[in-house]
């Protein structure tokens, strides 16, 4: 089964079970009910056959055998005792306290480990500081054996940090996804392309591929999918093969522009462990046969909730391996040289000695979100983020706060690229089933970076037909290749997500064309800002010409700014590739100052570009340099995008 938003169920429970399993060892030889401060018989046998219900772990049947006892008998000590703990085991807690109160009250130091009840109940219940008291009193008693110690000391401390941080809570209102994304059943794990236009979850709805499992008493995990119309999300629909199959298919992952589904696959015939991850791609027409990504990421153990990066470069996820730092840890895989690498720990201080999973990664490519039930919080599992700096380096995780995180178990956080809203699974009330899935704008204390997206359509320049070409993003300052991908092979559709606050050279080619290229300065965006466009690629024949959109210069100065290398690289690459061509690099300017003036400029500026790549060891004979001035505008001189237009230079084919 899919570890997902069932992931911390199991902690709680077990550990009362333990607890519940020591106070109940001993025999039951005291039968009178005087032996109990009580009269009534009857009451005595309720009592007994509760008991009897708590050693076959029937907590629902033996909390209604200790309610019966109470009905007769109120002051009934050891009733409301053994009432409280079944109803902290079955997570009732508010129902537990009164009855841990009142036998706390009635025998202050008879009833060892009331302490520990009574903290945890209060403690889930969200009354922090009662549940400190406790902890501090179930210490000092220094009875408990070393994993109920261990227990807590761990929720003690959250106790402290919850008692705070619960006094400054972040703005959240979610918001239900409604009837067409939510059914009856468990609705999990969301996730969205980088427009917000599609959105894919795991369901455990009827209708699964796999039908209803007895084993498991639910039905198998399938994707449905839903696309964002004007009037809200359409129905969600079964995704069908050959991705969901007779198996479990859980916590989905896709690439920024929707064409590339990292997901978890359980119990296949190719498989490593008990789940694993796999990759399947879009073909613009449907999804290939999953393939498993191999032992360098998955393991004998469980490996699932994958995330990749929006470079496409790096994939994270959580595993239960040997070796980790905890129950379950965050791992890391980089696709280098056409393979993905042997997986790694991401170590300290994310990953603990307790449980850390669901990453997921911003499209800032530095915030990483994720669960963990060991850092600083305020019940079993809260959500965090960790800001990435250097290399791998990661900084101490950052609890996203009350009420975004509860004494409840928070599952998983999905942020859109805009970075202001967050979509998750949750159990609340008015919900439509059990697990939902919810939008909320995210407070600006806990948003990562900001980040807008870039989709359109790359197309022959001709005969406007698509093209599929390759698009390559780099950050114009570092040089950095931030994005990379590729458009739709029928289509020439292409959808990604770029971090704001940058400037980017993006360069498209295609077997053919000549290399187009756009430039994006991302700075000082307003908000919802994003781009569509068409890009044009011209086929190589003689005479074609292109703007070479990423040389740059000081202003009157026909000296290259750095900020030029990676055109003027990707221009030499091009001249190498085509070892037969001859171009014109050709200068333009704006008819700001005397045209004698600009013409020069103009003129020294093409040759600079020509001289660059003679450096780099282009024949001279291949290129020729031409300053045009003033007199070749594609815009008007008459507002400053106009002139910025118009100071340009273009390259054209002179022979192939």
């Amino acid at each position: 089964m899919i570890r997902t938003y069932m992931r911390f169920h199991a902690i709680l429970p077990f550990s009362l079970f333990l607890i519940g399993s020591l106070l109940l060892a001993s025999p039951l030889q005291a039968q009178k009910p005087k032996d109990f401060g009580i009269k009534s018989k009857k009451a005595l046998n309720f009592y007994l056959d509760g008991i009897q219900q708590q050693r076959y772990r029937s907590w629902e049947e033996a909390a209604e055998m200790h309610q019966e006892a109470i009905a007769l008998e109120p002051e009934f000590i050891e009733a409301h005792f053994r009432l409280g703990i079944c109803l902290t085991v079955l997570h009732r807690f508010d129902e537990a306290i009164p009855h841990l109160e009142t036998a706390q009250a009635l025998s202050p130091n008879s009833l060892g480990g009331i302490g520990y009840y009574l903290g945890q109940s209060y403690f889930f219940n969200e009354q922090y500081a009662e549940a400190i008291t406790q902890y501090q009193a179930y210490l000092e008693e220094d009875r408990g054996g070393p994993t109920f110690i261990k227990t807590v000391e761990l929720n003690l401390r959250k106790a402290l940090f919850a008692k705070e941080a619960i006094k400054h809570p972040v703005a959240f209102q979610p918001v239900n996804l409604g009837p067409a994304i939510n059914s009856k059943e468990d609705d999990t794990m969301p996730y969205l392309t980088a427009d917000d236009q599609m959105l894919l979850f795991t369901s455990r709805r009827p209708g699964s591929t796999g039908g209803f499992s007895r084993v498991h008493k639910d039905y198998d995990e399938d994707f449905y999918v839903a696309i964002q119309a004007e009037d809200g999300w359409t129905k969600a629909t079964n995704m069908g093969a050959p991705i969901n199959t007779v198996r479990n298919e859980g916590a989905p992952s896709l690439s920024q522009d929707g064409r590339m589904l990292f997901f978890t696959m359980c119990n296949r015939e190719d498989g490593f462990g008990a789940c694993d991850l796999y990759l399947s791609f879009w073909n613009g027409t449907e999804w290939t046969e999953p393939r498993n990504l191999g032992p360098n990421i998955n393991s004998e153990a469980w490996d699932s909730q994958p995330c990749i990066s929006h470079d496409g470069k790096t994939l994270y996820f959580a595993s239960n391996r040997r070796g980790g730092t905890g129950g379950s840890d965050i791992y890391y895989s980089e696709f280098v040289a056409g393979k993905w690498s042997e997986a790694k720990n991401i170590g300290a201080p994310i990953n603990t000695e307790g449980d850390e999973d669901a990453p997921f990664l911003h499209a800032d490519g530095v915030s990483l979100y994720f669960v963990s039930d060991y850092h600083n919080g305020f019940g079993n599992g809260d959500l965090f983020v960790s800001f990435k700096y250097g290399q791998n380096s990661w900084a101490d995780p950052r609890n996203l706060g009350y009420p975004v995180n509860t004494s409840a178990e928070e599952g998983y956080i999905f942020v859109n690229a805009k970075g202001t809203k967050g979509y998750i699974n949750s159990r609340r009330d008015g919900g439509m089933g059990k697990n939902d899935l919810y939008a909320f704008e995210l407070d600006e204390a806990i948003q990562p970076q900001r980040a807008t997206f870039l989709r359109g359509l790359t197309r022959d320049s001709i005969t406007r037909t698509p093209v599929q070409a390759r698009i390559r993003l780099v950050d114009v300052e570092s040089g950095d290749t931030v994005r990379t991908l590729t458009s739709g092979r029928g289509d020439g559709r292409f959808l990604m997500s770029l971090p704001l606050e940058r400037e980017y050279a993006a360069i498209v080619e295609a077997p053919r064309y000549l290399f187009a290229s756009k430039n994006f300065y991302l700075k000082n965006l307003e908000e919802d800002t994003y781009f569509d466009l068409t890009i044009d690629l011209t086929p190589i024949k003689k005479g074609r010409q292109v703007v070479l959109n990423n040389i740059f210069f000081e202003s009157g100065s026909y000296e290259l700014l750095k900020t030029s290398n990676t055109e003027l690289r990707f221009l030499l690459h091009f001249m190498q590739q085509n070892r037969r061509m001859r171009i014109e690099i050709q200068g333009h300017t704006d008819d700001v100052g005397s045209k004698e003036d600009n013409q020069d400029l103009s003129q020294n500026r093409a040759a600079s570009v020509r001289q660059y790549l003679i450096d780099q060891g282009i024949a001279p004979e291949r290129i020729t340099a031409r300053g045009y001035g003033e007199s070749h505008p594609i815009d008007s001189n008459d507002t400053d995008e106009g002139r910025a237009k118009n100071r340009r230079t273009e390259f054209k084919v002179l022979d192939l």
